[in-house]
């Protein structure tokens, strides 16, 4: 097992007990839970004209057109490449992890969202659907490029800017007021989980070294 591995394993551990702690904040309703939602839901939800255009508009990357969109334009071209490994890949983060692991999970705790929001959201609120769909989709995509491409100022641009997205779309959430932030930390605590369960199963069993080989095969 090389570091990298091995840091994975260890941040992965680490994000199941975060999922953990927060799936037991809901269920128990802690006061030290309560505090911490309302904590960050006030640092959060400093609103201005700029803020709020900027991240109702923001928050749309994460909804199920904008994932659905980008992951069949993304499908079409793995296929079209014959990365079919990769399609497999994304196809399990995206439509088991992100869309019925998230809608089980959340019809099994029924938390009710938070009042009144910004945009009109229905449904229940633990954990965040679009935190969960944003580090799985553009997650998935960053371990991709990271797989095959060369390092480049394209591939720096690109990172950055997926990861920039796994981590506004979930700030969004908050400030629009539709998931309280441990919805955000258990959404984005369990698609982190999943992402390098199902990168270990599909990549690092065939590929130790973490490497893809003749992946088109």
């Amino acid at each position: 097992m090389t570091i990298q591995q091995k840091k994975q394993r260890l941040s992965t551990v680490l994000a199941t007990i975060l999922f953990g702690i927060m799936t037991f904040g809901v269920l128990m309703s802690p006061n030290w839970f309560r505090q911490f939602d309302i904590f960050f839901q006030q640092l959060i939800q400093h609103r201005g004209t700029f803020t709020t255009l900027f991240f109702t508009y923001i928050t749309q990357a994460g909804n199920m057109t904008a994932i659905i969109v980008v992951s069949v334009i993304v499908s079409i071209f793995l296929a079209y490449k014959h990365c079919y490994r990769e399609l497999l890949f994304l196809s399990v983060n995206i439509i088991f992890s992100a869309g019925i692991i998230t809608q089980v999970l959340k019809h099994m705790i029924t938390r009710v969202r938070p009042q009144p929001q910004l945009i009109q959201e229905s449904g229940y609120s633990f954990p965040s659907g679009h935190s969960m769909a944003a580090i799985l989709l553009y997650g998935s995509l960053i371990i991709l490029i990271n797989y095959h491409l060369k390092p480049s100022l394209f591939k720096t641009a690109s990172v950055i800017v997926l990861t920039s997205l796994i981590i506004i779309i979930p700030i969004s959430r908050v400030y629009v007021n539709v998931h309280y932030p441990s919805d955000i930390l258990a959404g984005l605590s369990l698609g982190y989980v999943l992402l390098f369960i199902s990168k270990y199963f599909i990549f690092d069993l065939k590929s130790p070294t973490g490497v893809l080989h003749d992946s088109h095969k």
